[in-house]
C-alpha cells in the first residue's frame, strides 16, 4: 500500500470479478465484521466538521465548502493571498476509475473579497484540463502541470488566461497516476523543485546567463526557462524550512527531510552522490475511528487489535509549519495528512550534525483526528495569515484503480463510498485559540524598494512571496534597502532571505556577504558562504584572502559550505587550503562529498594535486575522483536477449513502476527500495530473483551489507494480468544488465516453471526464506 499523489500504488486491470491489486493466495478475510463497522455517510460541512476533534488551544475553521471547491489536491496562495487551486474533480468518480482521465479537470482562483476570513469568490481561471498536479508563480503568469506536460499560461487583468503554450513536454512523461512528478515549490534558492521527481526549473531573464549545469528549454517575452538535473524525491507534495532545505513524504512513511540543501553536491557533473532523506519520527499514527477500508486491512500488522490504522500507509503532502500565529514552540514542526487514517500529524524536526530526525510533538495523539471516513486531508500550507490550511479532497475512494482489491472494493461498496465523490471538497483553517489571524496580505501593487522590508516578515510565506516577487521584477534599485536589512543583523530568517534575494536579482555583492559573515547565527554565516559563490569575478578575487582565513573555523556547518565553493575560489597550489579543511573534518558526514562536488569541473586538477600530496606523505586522505557511467551490458546479449532487454526497461520506466521504488538510476530510494546495482537479489540465483517478483518479499533486507527496512512490502506481480511471464523476464534482463549489472538474461521459461512450482504461495516471501 504505497501512497503518492495520495493514491495508493498498483497495475492496470479491470475486472469485475478479481481487481488489479489482488496478490494471489493472500486471504481477504475481513479483519472487523461487517456489523461493528460504522457507516460513512456524505457529510454537509457543518457535519463533517462536528467528526474532527483537534489538540486543546486550537480551533477549526472552513474556509471554504463544496459550493467553491472540488477535490482540491494542491494550491498556492498569490501575492494577495488568493488562492490558485488544483482540482482533480474527475479522480474515481467509480469504484473501477471509468472516465477518470477526461479533460473536465480545473485551475481555480479563491478569494476573500469582504475580508471576514471566509472565501466567497470562485472564478475558474483554466477548465478542461487533465488531472492537474502542480501550480506555481513565474513572470506574467503560472507554470503549472497536467497529467503528461508542464504549462505556461499568462495571466491577465481580470484573471483572463492568456498566451498559452507548452513549457516542458518530459514533465509528467510515463508512469501511473501516483508516480508522476507534482508541486512545482519555489525554493529559498530561487529554483522550483518537483516531487516524484530528478529535474529542476528556474524562470530567467531572457538575457541571463544559463546557469551551472543548467539547459534552455522553453522561452516567451517574459523569461527563459532552463532546467537541471536534482535529486530524486518525494512522493506528493513538497516542502522547505527556513534554511531551504527540502522535505517531502516517502511512500508509507511520514514526513521526511535533506539535511543540505537542494544541489548542494551535484555541482561536478561527473561526481555522483545522494544526499539522501531522513524519517522525521516514527512510523505510527493514532487514529480516532477503526480503519476497515485500506486495500490490505486484512494483513496482520496493518491495523492495530482495535481495528485502527497502525503505521502511515499514505503519507500526503506535509509542510514544515513556518507561520506566527501559533504558540512559538510549534514553529518548524513537521506536520504530515494521513487521508487513509482521516488524519494529521505533528513532529518536532531535531537536528544534529549531518542528521535530522524527529519526535511526535502530541506524545500517542494526532493533532487533528476524524471519524468520518471521507474526510482526506491530501496537502497542508502555512497560509498568509499564519495558519495552517488543509486541503480535504472528501472523497470515499482513496485508492486509486490500479490497485484497488477484492477486499477493499468490498468494503467500498458495502459502505457507499463510491458515491458522492466528485462535487464536493472542503479546504479549512487550523489556528490557535491563543492569538488572533493576521492580515491579509496586499503586495501586487508594492515596489521592490516597498516589498523589501517585508523580507524580515515573522511568517514564512511572506518571507517567500516577497522574496519571489522581487526577483521577478528584476529591479536593482532595491538592492541598497536588501543590503542594508543584512547590515542590521536582525532575525537570522529575514537575513537569510535576503542574501537570496540578491542571488536572484544577480546582485550578490561583498558587502552583503561580509555582512552576513558577521552574524551571530551560524546559518546565516553558512548562507552567506553559500551566495558568494555569485559574486562577480573581480569581488571573488578580493573576498579570497578573507575566505582562505575563514577556512579556519572549527564549525563543521561552515566547512561543508566552504568546501561546496571548491572551485569557485581555489586551483593549482591553494588546492591545500581545501585538503587542510577536508582533513580537519575528516570522517564527518558530506565532508568528502562536499570537497569532491565543489571541485566541479576542476576535479582532474585537484587529483593530480592530490596525488603529488600523497606521494610526497603529506595528505592524510586521498579520494578518487572521476566520472560515474551508467554501465550496460547490452551490447554483449544476443539478439532476442537485447529485444527484452528493450521490452524490460520500457516496462521498469512505465506500466511496472520500478523506478518509483528503486530510483531511475536504481540505487533505491530513502524510505521506499533498496537498490539493484550490485545487488545479490538481482544477480545472483535467477529463481529466487523470479520468486520475489511473482510473489514479493517482505522484512528487512541486507543488499551490499547494508541492512534496509523499507516500511511495506514490495508487491508481486505474478497475479497481476497486465504481466506475462515473457514481460517479467524482459524487466530481470533489463535490470541484470543495466546499471552496472552484467550477469546475463533471464528466459520466459524460468518464470513459467517458477510459477508453477510456487503456485501455492499465499503471501509475500519474507527474506529468510530465500537466504
Amino acid at each position: 500500500m504505497k501512497f503518492s499523489t495520495f493514491l495508493l500504488c498498483g497495475f492496470l486491470s479491470m475486472n469485475i470479478f478479481a481487481q488489479s491489486g489482488d496478490r494471489k493466495g493472500h486471504v481477504m478475510t475481513d479483519p472487523i465484521p461487517a456489523d461493528k463497522i460504522p457507516p460513512a455517510p456524505v457529510l454537509e460541512v457543518s457535519d463533517a466538521m462536528k467528526t474532527i476533534k483537534v489538540q486543546n488551544d486550537f480551533a477549526l475553521d472552513l474556509v471554504a465548502g463544496d459550493n467553491l471547491v472540488i477535490n482540491p489536491v494542491t494550491m498556492v496562495f498569490d501575492p494577495d493571498g488568493r488562492m490558485w487551486v488544483c482540482e482533480m474533480n474527475t479522480l474515481m468518480p467509480n469504484v473501477d476509475g471509468e472516465n477518470e482521465e477526461v479533460s473536465k479537470n480545473n485551475i481555480v482562483v479563491l478569494e476573500d473579497t469582504d475580508g471576514d476570513g471566509q472565501l466567497d469568490k470562485r472564478t475558474v481561471f483554466l477548465n478542461d484540463l487533465m488531472l492537474p498536479r502542480a501550480i506555481s508563480f513565474v513572470p506574467g503568469g503560472i507554470l503549472y502541470a497536467d497529467h503528461t506536460q508542464l504549462y505556461f499560461c499568462e495571466v491577465l487583468p481580470g484573471l483572463k488566461a492568456g498566451l498559452q503554450e507548452v513549457a516542458d513536454k518530459d514533465y509528467a512523461k510515463g508512469g501511473s497516476l501516483e508516480h508522476k512528478p507534482n508541486s512545482m515549490l519555489y525554493a529559498l534558492d530561487n529554483w522550483y523543485y518537483n516531487s516524484k521527481s530528478s529535474d529542476s526549473y528556474r524562470a530567467l531573464p531572457l538575457d541571463a546567463k544559463l546557469p551551472r549545469n543548467s539547459k534552455e528549454i522553453y522561452k516567451n517575452k517574459f523569461f527563459k526557462l532552463v532546467k537541471r538535473k536534482s535529486d530524486n524525491r518525494g512522493q506528493w507534495g513538497l516542502s522547505m524550512d527556513d534554511f531551504g532545505r527540502l522535505y517531502h513524504n516517502g511512500n508509507s512513511s511520514p514526513i521526511t527531510g535533506e539535511y543540505l540543501r537542494p544541489n548542494s553536491l551535484l555541482k561536478n557533473p561527473d561526481f555522483s552522490v545522494k544526499v539522501g532523506s531522513a524519517r522525521i519520527g516514527g512510523n505510527g499514527v493514532y487514529s480516532a475511528r477503526i480503519n476497515p477500508g485500506i486495500n490490505r486491512a486484512y494483513m496482520k500488522g496493518v491495523l492495530t487489535a482495535e481495528g485502527k490504522l497502525k503505521n502511515f500507509t499514505a503519507a500526503s503532502g506535509s509542510t514544515v509549519y513556518r507561520g506566527d500565529q501559533f504558540p512559538e514552540k510549534y514553529y518548524g514542526m513537521a506536520v504530515t495528512p494521513e487521508p487513509a487514517g482521516n488524519l494529521i500529524s505533528a513532529r518536532y524536526i531535531i537536528e544534529k550534525p549531518g542528521s535530522l530526525s524527529g519526535k511526535e510533538v502530541f506524545p500517542k495523539s494526532e493533532i487533528l483526528n476524524s471519524i468520518d471516513e471521507r474526510f482526506r486531508p491530501v496537502n497542508l500550507f502555512t497560509a498568509p495569515d499564519g495558519s495552517l490550511y488543509i486541503l480535504d479532497i472528501y472523497h470515499g475512494i482513496l485508492q486509486h484503480k490500479v490497485f484497488v482489491t477484492t477486499y477493499l472494493r468490498k468494503q467500498m461498496l458495502a459502505r457507499g463510498l463510491d458515491k458522492g465523490n466528485n462535487d464536493r471538497g472542503r479546504i479549512y483553517r487550523l489556528r490557535s485559540t491563543q492569538k488572533g489571524l493576521g492580515k491579509q496580505p496586499k503586495l501586487s501593487g508594492l515596489s521592490a524598494v516597498e516589498l523589501v522590508n517585508y523580507l524580515n516578515h515573522p511568517n514564512g510565506w511572506w518571507r517567500d512571496t516577497t522574496r519571489q516577487q522581487i526577483v521577478f521584477k528584476g529591479d536593482k534599485t532595491a538592492v541598497p534597502a536588501i543590503n542594508k536589512l543584512i547590515e542590521k543583523a536582525g532575525d537570522y530568517r529575514g537575513v537569510i532571505n535576503a542574501l537570496w534575494t540578491l542571488e536572484g536579482l544577480g546582485a550578490v555583492n561583498l558587502q552583503a556577504v561580509r555582512a552576513g559573515l558577521k552574524h551571530d547565527h551560524v546559518k546565516v554565516r553558512v548562507n552567506a558562504l553559500a551566495v558568494s559563490e555569485y559574486l562577480s569575478d573581480s569581488e571573488k578575487n578580493t573576498f579570497k584572502a578573507e575566505l582562505t582565513e575563514y577556512t579556519k573555523t572549527t564549525n563543521y556547518e561552515e566547512a561543508l559550505q566552504i568546501l561546496m565553493l571548491g572551485s569557485d575560489f581555489f586551483s593549482g597550489q591553494d588546492y591545500q587550503v581545501l585538503v587542510d579543511l577536508a582533513n580537519k573534518f575528516q570522517g564527518k558526514k558530506y565532508i568528502k562529498e562536499s570537497l569532491l562536488s565543489g571541485l566541479g569541473k576542476d576535479y582532474k586538477n585537484f587529483a593530480d594535486f592530490a596525488k603529488l600530496l600523497k606521494d610526497k606523505g603529506t595528505q592524510k586522505t586521498y579520494v578518487q575522483v572521476g566520472k560515474k557511467k551508467v554501465l550496460s551490458n547490452y551490447n554483449k546479449l544476443n539478439k532476442n536477449d537485447k529485444a527484452l532487454f528493450n521490452k524490460g526497461k520500457e516496462l521498469y520506466f512505465g506500466h511496472a513502476n520500478c523506478f518509483g521504488c528503486h530510483g531511475p538510476d536504481a540505487e533505491g530510494l530513502p524510505n521506499m527500495g533498496p537498490p539493484l546495482v550490485k545487488s545479490e537479489w538481482v544477480n545472483d540465483s535467477k529463481e529466487r530473483l523470479a520468486k520475489v517478483m511473482l510473489h514479493g518479499l517482505y522484512g528487512p533486507i541486507t543488499v551490499n551489507k547494508k541492512k534496509y527496512n523499507t516500511p511495506m512490502p514490495m508487491p508481486g506481480l505474478g497475479a497481476n494480468p497486465m504481466f506475462k511471464d515473457k514481460d517479467l523476464a524482459a524487466i530481470a534482463t533489463f535490470i541484470r544488465n543495466h546499471f552496472g549489472n552484467k550477469s546475463g538474461a533471464v528466459s520466459e521459461s524460468v518464470f513459467k516453471k517458477v510459477r508453477k512450482d510456487t503456485s501455492s504461495r499465499s503471501t509475500p516471501y519474507e527474506v529468510k526464506e530465500l537466504q
